[in-house]
């Protein structure tokens, strides 16, 4: 079985760009807040806290909360801040617990608070969303907002693998990059009851001592995830006492040759075979 390390490490590279994610979350505050400046993050449900180090790096005045349940996952981030920061991996504060369990005084108010990587799946009915919301709410400074992101569609609904190349870069302490991988997303199952989808990550990586050179990882990771749509995204941040929401898009565009990206809210999302959004509670 690899162990967590190895497989935090695939995740990363395969499914996160926490650059652009430290980049999108500071803009978000600067257009909601009339151009203020975020200082503080808190990124809820964790992981291996990629959106953290990215986020304190990108500037000398910032400092971060990382929460997580799994303890494995919350030392594998401690580690990999520390080796990507160095002493500056001190302006994050890394907790192992329940997200519920954190708030003011224990632990600093903030501008930020980030539930990213479609971990507000893992709440599974509306009062449990929305306990959770009421408690975010609380963790926030004055002026601070909440950023979530959500997926949905037609073809979230679908049983589906799609496969993809990932070839990582060399991170700051590493005598060498990891080798060239496959990613598969599988979307193995929905109910439509209950609104939960199954998926599945796996992974191929290089092998000499397997058969053909590749060695599967099969269910490396596994998700049974709440799919929510918008409309209850925002009815719910306004049970829990946000004074508005916003829904945004992230997204680029190819025509002519040339890339055009855009970021911003967005009143409707027509005929979308899939879609991701950020959802914004603005405290």
């Amino acid at each position: 079985m690899p162990q967590t390390n190895d497989l935090l490490s695939l995740y990363r590279w395969a499914t996160q760009d926490p650059d652009t994610q430290a980049a999108v979350l500071a803009a978000i505050y600067r257009r909601v807040r009339d151009g203020r400046e975020a200082r503080s993050l808190r990124e809820d449900f964790a992981g291996n806290a990629a959106d953290s180090v990215a986020w304190v790096a990108a500037g000398l005045d910032r400092s971060a909360i990382a929460v997580d349940l799994d303890r494995p996952t919350i030392e594998h981030a401690t580690e990999r801040a520390q080796r990507l920061l160095g002493p500056a991996a001190e302006r994050i504060a890394f907790h192992c617990a329940d997200v519920h369990s954190l708030q003011p005084p224990e632990v600093p108010a903030v501008d930020l608070l980030s539930v990213l990587n479609f971990s507000i799946g893992y709440l599974h009915s509306r009062a449990a969303l929305t306990r959770y919301l009421k408690h975010a709410r609380t963790a926030l400074a004055v002026d601070g907002i909440v950023v979530l992101n959500l997926y949905g569609g037609p073809a979230a609904m679908s049983q589906s693998t799609t496969c993809h190349r990932v070839v990582p870069a060399r991170e700051k302490g590493q005598r060498q990059a990891l080798p060239a991988f496959d990613y598969l997303w599988e979307q193995r199952s929905f109910d439509a009851l209950s609104a939960r989808v199954d998926c599945r990550i796996h992974f191929e990586v290089s092998d000499v001592s397997a058969p053909n050179g590749l060695r599967r990882i099969e269910d490396a990771f596994r998700y049974d995830w709440r799919l929510w749509t918008l409309p209850e995204l925002r009815e719910c941040l306004h049970e829990a006492g946000f004074a508005s929401s916003q829904i945004w898009r992230h997204t680029a565009t190819t025509e002519g040759g040339h890339t055009k990206v855009f970021l911003g809210a967005v009143s409707q999302l027509l005929d979308c075979e899939s879609w991701v959004a950020y959802g914004i509670g603005v405290a």
